[in-house]
């Protein structure tokens, strides 16, 4: 085993409008994790990034507890010196629990010298996340579509063309999940699903054509945007927003971060988008970012 075990996970976006649940998109925004073992038993933790003050550095923090629980479950113990570089904002629908998962377990295996397989992976950081969709794209890269069947993840992902621009509009406030969950109703009416099943197909043979010719009504959901309006200020003007060079635009995961497809004008869009938010009296940053099409899979590497 090497001395110095290195993992990126790249940020993901999850929904994409209709795809509720069932797809995601990685970015261009990464979680650097870097593990020396140590002989002691001792596990030490230092974060540098954004949000510190949503970070512990002790044993409660995030990828240190998955990685410790992991471990322990498959009867192994190791100390470790954790350093973690972080990109991805915490608490804003950009995957960053399900990066921290999935770069716990794939250290995990490189600690335990075991073989490391997809569907055990995502399956794994499923249970421990909740939903597959982040953790797959997290995994796999690109564009990325999961399916759950009891305790088995099933993922199938598809490069994202170069060309195709996402603009990343990130507000100054967290939304907690469960409280995006809350909001959502019990039961959706078959009107409603076909109109979202009907543009989630759509949008998912587009992208994993290749050609990602999208059409905007690609991205009008009636499953989960709506409900979460108030959560999200500003959030319907957003998606009403319309420019010639704008393919699609949704909520990023549940918010409260906006995620939208360009093919130009990237800069121009954002802070449009930027400025009805501050309308709003919501600060919000802006990001021009790509796809990343490597994963975690594909970053991820022994140094």
């Amino acid at each position: 085993m090497s001395q110095r075990i290195s993992i990126r996970v790249p940020a993901t976006s999850a929904n994409l409008g209709c795809l509720f649940d069932c797809a995601a998109l990685a970015l261009s925004l990464h979680l650097d994790i870097h593990l020396t073992p140590r002989s002691d038993g001792v596990v030490a933790v230092r974060y540098r990034g954004v949000n510190p003050e949503r970070v512990a550095e002790d044993c409660n923090n995030l990828v240190a507890h998955t990685i410790q629980d992991t471990l322990h479950q498959w009867g192994k113990t190791r100390g470790f010196d954790l350093e973690i570089d972080n990109q991805i904002p915490i608490g804003v629908g950009l995957g960053s629990s399900a990066a921290a998962i999935v770069g716990s377990l794939a250290a995990c295996h490189w600690l335990a010298d075991t073989t490391l397989f997809d569907e055990e992976l995502i399956s794994l950081a499923t249970q421990l996340e909740g939903h597959p969709d982040n953790v797959a794209a997290a995994w796999h890269g690109g564009f990325t579509v999961a399916l759950q069947q009891e305790e088995r993840v099933l993922a199938y992902s598809c490069p994202v063309p170069d060309w195709l621009k996402l603009v990343l509009v990130i507000p100054d406030y967290a939304v907690p999940t469960e409280a995006a969950r809350g909001v959502l109703p019990a039961h959706y009416s078959r009107a409603d699903a076909i109109h979202n099943l009907q543009r989630a197909v759509a949008l998912a043979a587009h992208l994993f054509s290749g050609k990602a010719d999208i059409c905007r009504s690609f991205f009008d959901d009636r499953w989960h945007q709506p409900h979460r309006a108030a959560l999200v200020p500003g959030l319907a003007e957003v998606l009403a927003y319309c420019h010639p060079e704008l393919l699609g635009i949704c909520l990023s995961g549940s918010g409260p971060s906006i995620l939208a497809l360009v093919r130009g004008a990237a800069e121009e869009i954002g802070e449009a988008i930027r400025s009805i938010l501050a309308q709003h009296n919501i600060q919000s940053q802006p990001r021009v970012l790509a796809a990343d099409n490597l994963g975690a899979k594909g970053w991820s590497l022994p140094a």
